[in-house]
């Protein structure tokens, strides 16, 4: 899937300044819709940008959140150098 690089930057983002715990529901708040932001999410966990486990995709390709959502390691670095 080709992921909006403005809605990975803005998901990222939001992850690097959330609490500690992570993001809940409210990750999944933008104008595009949960199923994209679901998506995009789903990419950045393929890419070890967020912790693996947050995101699960049925036969259906539905997504569903094991929330909080967290940044890995990897991820928060990626989004440092988004957040200039």
């Amino acid at each position: 899937m080709n992921v909006d690089k403005n809605l990975e930057k803005e998901v990222l983002t939001r992850l690097l300044h959330a609490h500690p715990s992570g993001l809940g529901k409210e990750v999944l708040d933008n104008y595009r819709g949960e199923k994209v932001v679901a998506s995009t999410l789903a990419e950045l966990q393929d890419r070890g940008l967020i912790q693996h486990g947050n995101v699960q995709c049925n036969e259906a390709g539905e997504h569903s959140l094991n929330l909080p959502i967290k940044l890995s390691a990897a991820g928060v670095e990626a989004a440092r150098k988004l957040d200039i």
